[in-house]
């Protein structure tokens, strides 16, 4: 591992292998996981974030094709971001990483830092770019901000970095781009720091945020996946109070699990007799409805390839106008 002269009172550290840059960020709250600091990120829940802190649970993210061309285009999209905008490149090291030296857990990996050649007085920037869908784009990307996880990523990376201002930039739909200049809020800097270290020391004391049952159903699951050989927990033995909320969680569990067969079967039932009423039209409007009933085609491999083709219902219900 390399180190250079750091940018600002930060210990920063530019590993020369991806597993060393994995080692250090390893037991460290980084930008990515700010939002679920504050239970608003799309991606963890706070419980979730603990047991990955805790290595109880591990998440291996398999590479899709869009997020290999994002990468591939990562590149491209900053350096036509900052040519228009006048900034210059100052380190796009792959696997750069900065710890703060005021919140104990708190680091970052900045996709650029950078500088506006224009104003050399605002000191170094980071630049964080997204590559985004063009529908994703229009209904989140608005034209004063990023989504919330994404702006609370580049605060926490301006905290962690110890820089003065930084930049979110995203090329929706390949063609339009849209940057957000953000100066650094010391305030959200310091909140979201207090909050890293409350989860590094809930971490150290074993002490885990309430799940929510339904964001935490896979890490749960993860969590108990395994279950001892001929070990049995026999209800009428057990204590009373205990006993009795095991039984209404067992119910529950049941009477949800009728509900959703008759729902499926109430559904299927509906779906057949409404494609029967509409025979071969593709669309359906009026009424506060629009029903969309394209064909699927879908290739299956048997012993020789078939193609098979069934009908796609997707219903919207239009809200009233005011």
């Amino acid at each position: 591992m390399t180190k250079r002269a750091p940018y600002s009172p930060s210990a920063w550290f530019w590993p020369r292998k991806e597993s060393s840059w994995h080692k250090l960020r390893a037991g460290d709250v980084t930008a990515t996981a700010a939002a679920a600091l504050f239970g608003v990120s799309p991606y963890m829940t706070p419980f979730d974030l603990f047991h990955r802190l805790s290595g109880s649970v591990e998440v291996i993210i398999e590479e899709t094709e869009r997020m290999l061309w994002g990468k591939r285009l990562q590149n491209a999209i900053a350096q036509g971001i900052c040519e228009d905008r006048g900034w210059r490149i100052v380190d796009a090291s792959p696997f750069l990483y900065a710890r703060s030296a005021t919140f104990s857990g708190m680091g970052a990996s900045p996709d650029y830092i950078i500088e506006d050649i224009a104003r050399p007085d605002r000191g170094l920037g980071c630049l964080e770019i997204k590559n985004v869908d063009k529908f994703v784009g229009m209904d989140e990307w608005t034209d004063v901000e990023a989504p919330t996880h994404i702006e609370m990523q580049v605060q926490h990376q301006l905290e962690a970095c110890d820089l003065g201002w930084g930049a979110i930039g995203g090329l929706i739909g390949g063609n339009t781009p849209k940057v957000y200049e953000r100066e650094r809020d010391r305030e959200v800097g310091a909140e979201i720091g207090r909050r890293v270290m409350e989860m590094i020391d809930r971490v150290k004391r074993g002490d885990a945020p309430s799940p929510d049952f339904l964001a935490d159903y896979e890490t749960i699951r993860t969590l108990y996946r395994n279950a001892t050989i001929g070990k049995q927990l026999d209800l009428d033995e057990a204590d009373a109070s205990e006993g009795a909320r095991i039984l209404a969680l067992i119910e529950a569990s049941h009477a949800a699990n009728i509900a959703a067969k008759h729902a499926d079967e109430d559904k299927k039932r509906a779906s057949a007799e409404l494609l029967l009423a509409i025979t071969d039209n593709e669309r359906v409007i009026g009424r506060g409805f629009k029903v969309s009933a394209g064909t699927t085609h879908k290739s299956e491999q048997t012993v020789v390839m078939r193609a098979t083709s069934f009908r796609n219902l997707r219903i919207t219900k239009k809200e009233p106008t005011a």
